[in-house]
């Protein structure tokens, strides 16, 4: 097994409690070398000083969908364009992959779950899948999250009992899980990890491809958003790079 490490670096979009509008749960986490890490930031930074005149910015999904703020000049459609042409040129390294769990939360009222139980599945598959990956790979990881204070404890349950039960469907023992995955961090947005930047400004995306392949919903796919979801799509369909799409209803 190589030394070198990969980090899960997830983030989220919208909530699992039923009390928040948002109908679909996300959990979007970009898996990328460590060794790389620092490399892909100054390529970001890049990108956000030509656009934006700011390396210091930090990538919000709901900001930067909805246009406001420093993100106000993306409502010029050719800006809109070049500016995800050179983002997504760059999280289209084969180094880089990516992981979604996405839970469609009326259809999970239906079947009778808490937002807890939500939770609990989000994680534990999102990690699940973490763990097949590094297998795979010959690596070890480590997971950095974005951390939500109603949320953090179930992250932190899912990999306990990883570390305690193993794997099964992937055939991996908990003793095995634990060489595999070896640490485990909470950080909030003053870290300005680049990598839950862009898990952030991913979640969306992953949101936008879930309502168009499994919803049918194509009314909200105009061609800015078409270029994004192909950027899924090419990762989720090429296996070599090791991305994952799933939705649990």
């Amino acid at each position: 097994m190589s030394d070198d490490y990969k980090l899960l670096s997830i983030d989220e979009s919208g909530k699992a409690s039923y009390k928040h509008p948002s109908k679909l749960f996300i959990l979007s986490a970009v898996i990328i070398p460590e060794k790389i890490k620092t490399k892909v930031d100054k390529q970001l930074r890049k990108i956000k000083n030509k656009y934006f005149k700011n390396e210091e910015i930090v990538f919000h999904s709901r900001d930067m969908i909805r246009k406001k703020g420093i993100f106000l000049l993306l409502k010029d459609k050719e800006i809109e364009k070049n500016f995800y042409g050179d983002f997504i040129s760059i999280i289209n390294n084969p180094l880089i992959a990516l992981s979604f769990v996405i839970t469609h939360k009326p259809r999970a009222k239906k079947l009778g779950w808490l937002s807890k139980t939500i939770l609990k599945k989000s994680y534990l598959l999102l990690l699940q899948n973490f763990a097949y990956h590094l297998k795979n790979t010959e690596s070890k990881g480590k997971i950095l999250a974005e951390s939500e204070p109603s949320q953090d404890f179930y992250l932190i349950q899912a990999h306990n009992s990883l570390q305690s039960n193993g794997i099964k469907k992937y055939k991996i023992s908990g003793y095995e899980y634990r060489h595999l995955v070896t640490s485990l961090s909470l950080v909030n947005k003053a870290n300005l990890d680049i990598d839950i930047q862009i898990a952030d400004a991913l979640a969306h995306v992953a949101g936008l491809k879930f309502k168009v392949d499994v919803l049918k919903d194509k009314k909200s796919l105009d061609k800015i958003n078409l270029i994004k979801k192909k950027l899924i799509d090419r990762k989720i369909n090429d296996k070599n790079f090791g991305s994952f799409f799933e939705y649990l209803v």
